[in-house]
Formats: structure tokens, C-alpha cells, sequence
């Protein structure tokens, strides 16, 4: 086991490289000048051509990538073009806050997505089984900004039971209670979609279990239908439900991006799309480096779990 485990993590630093060279490329390929954009109305072209040379703009592209790299893999991200600050300082607070409504999302996931395809498997053909399956269905073709402009409306402004921005309240505790409350609508927006798909994969994985021949043998041994579902059938999908799981920690990431526009949760996918808009070169890089770091340890991770779970696999 352990020896997967270390293989398994090696084959992230090719894929972590190809990210950060992608990325890099990608926001040198951008039109315009990025010292212009980040000076406005100051960007003479004796402080354009200085901004460039502080920046390492002026440099030829293989030249800057390598010098990122190297200052990235000594915990060096650069510093933000907009708000002079190191990019990993500012990033520690934001990513903590992603964590707390990836953590929350992942939640609502897991628990709904079991549950629900457990039921759903338990009554297949019937009128239960059909509503799932097509609610399911909406809410996997349903965009994340959507939802959260749905939810917003409805439990914000209709119904105004929940906060409809920020964090943390502006007057009060601040507290864990605080922001439970505000994590509810953003949390139930970034989970949508993932709870779709692991509840069609969950029920898929367990209408197949169920047709086992143990199955049959436990309940020919008068085995109650509660327990051949959620301890033998269970047992045998729970790698698969990891496995689902796992690969939608990184899809969470991803729509915690206009999640938090949506509730201007003060996140990293917040702060990625400032400085899109800012062109501030470094904290893009950052931002992104640090979504791909979560996507790809999170899929890590998930297969090693599997592979604890999977007795055949050992």
C-alpha cells in the first residue's frame, strides 16, 4: 500500500508541471500590454517600460518561465502587481475560506448523494426512483451561477432566510454560527451539480450490487431489507461512491469560482476573478496553481482511498 501511495503522488509532479506551463503561457498569450492595464492612467512609457522590467515582462518567455518555476518551488509566488503583497500571504486567508465552503459543499454531497441513490436503487421503477432520477438529471444540466442566482432569489429575497453575501455578518459574533449561516446558500449552489452525479453513479453502482447472488443469500438467510442495503450492498459500493466523491472535490473547486462571485464569498475564486479583471499577472498564476494543487491531490487521495476500500484491489 505504501508503495502505491508514493507512485501515486510521483505521477502528480509531471502533471503539476504541465499546469504551471500552461497557465504561464496562457496569461502571456493575452492581448494588450499588462503594465498599461495595470498602471490606467499613470502608464506613461517610461513607467510602462519600468513596470515591464519589475515584472520581468521584457524578459524572453522561457527566461520568466523558468525564473516562476524556480521561485515557486521555493514557496515564492511573486508579488501582486494591484495590491503589493506577496501572493502566498494573500492567498493563505482566501484558500482557507475556499476549504470552508468546499468542506461544507462536500458535506451536502456525500451525505445527499448516498442517501439519495441508496433510495432511489432501493425503489428502481417506481414513482420515488423517477422523481430522483429526474431531479438528478436538472440539476446535473444546470449551470452553478444559475442555481445560485435561484437560490439567492428564493431563501435571500423572497423568503429572506439566509444572508445573500459575504462571509461573516457585518454586525455581530463572527463566530462558527455566523458563518454556518452564511455558507448555506453558497454551499447548496457549488453542491448541485456534484450531488447529481454521485447520486446517478451511487444508485447505478448499487441497483448492480443489489442483483448479486450474495444478495440473494442474505436474504434467503431472512436478512432484513435495511440491513442487505446499507451493510452488505453499501459495503461494495463504497469504493465506487469514493472514487465519484473524490473526483468531484475538483469540480467543487471549480464552482466555487462563480459560487462565490454570486455570493461574493470572499474565497479564492473571488479573488481569481479580480485580478482577471485587474490583469494582475502574479495572483492569476497563484490562484490557478492553487486550484490545479487542490484538484490534483484531492484525485490522489480519492484513488488511495479506493484502494483501501477495494479488498480485491490488495
Amino acid at each position: 500500500m505504501a508503495g502505491y501511495v508514493c507512485r501515486r503522488l510521483l505521477w502528480t509532479v509531471p502533471v503539476l508541471f504541465g499546469v504551471s506551463f500552461v497557465v504561464f503561457l496562457a496569461m502571456h498569450s493575452l492581448p494588450g500590454d499588462a503594465a498599461q492595464q495595470i498602471l490606467g492612467l499613470a502608464a506613461t512609457e517610461e513607467n510602462a517600460s519600468a513596470l515591464r522590467s519589475s515584472m520581468g515582462l521584457d524578459r524572453p518567455f522561457i527566461v520568466q518561465y523558468a525564473g516562476w518555476l524556480g521561485h515557486t518551488l521555493r514557496g515564492d509566488l511573486g508579488v501582486s502587481a494591484i495590491m503589493r503583497s506577496p501572493v502566498i500571504v494573500i492567498l493563505g486567508g482566501k484558500l482557507v475560506n475556499s476549504l470552508v465552503l468546499a468542506a461544507a459543499s462536500l458535506s451536502i454531497v456525500a451525505v445527499s448523494g448516498f442517501f439519495l441513490g441508496t433510495a432511489s436503487a432501493a425503489h428502481a421503477g417506481k414513482v420515488i426512483d423517477r422523481t430522483i432520477v429526474t431531479t438528478a438529471l436538472a440539476l446535473a444540466s444546470a449551470p452553478v451561477f444559475w442555481v445560485g442566482l435561484v437560490l439567492l432569489f428564493a431563501f435571500g429575497i423572497v423568503w429572506p432566510i439566509f444572508p445573500t453575501a459575504g462571509m461573516t455578518s457585518l454586525t455581530g459574533s463572527n463566530g462558527t454560527p455566523d458563518v454556518l449561516w452564511h455558507v448555506v446558500l453558497p454551499a447548496l449552489t457549488a453542491a448541485a451539480m456534484p450531488a447529481a452525479i454521485v447520486t446517478r453513479v451511487t444508485r447505478s453502482a448499487m441497483i448492480d450490487t443489489i442483483g448479486r447472488p450474495f444478495i440473494a443469500a442474505a436474504r434467503g438467510r431472512g436478512v432484513s431489507p435495511r440491513r442487505i442495503l446499507y451493510v452488505h450492498a453499501a459495503r461494495n459500493v463504497l469504493p465506487v461512491f469514493a472514487n465519484v466523491c473524490g473526483l468531484q472535490i475538483g469540480h467543487l473547486f471549480g464552482g466555487v469560482v462563480f459560487t462565490e462571485i454570486v455570493f461574493s464569498w470572499p474565497g479564492i475564486g473571488m479573488q481569481l476573478f479580480d485580478s482577471i479583471e485587474q490583469r494582475d499577472i502574479p495572483m492569476v498564476q497563484g490562484c490557478v496553481l492553487a486550484i490545479a494543487v487542490v484538484f490534483v491531490l484531492s484525485n490522489a487521495l480519492s484513488d488511495v482511498l479506493v484502494r483501501a476500500l477495494d479488498v480485491r484491489s490488495r
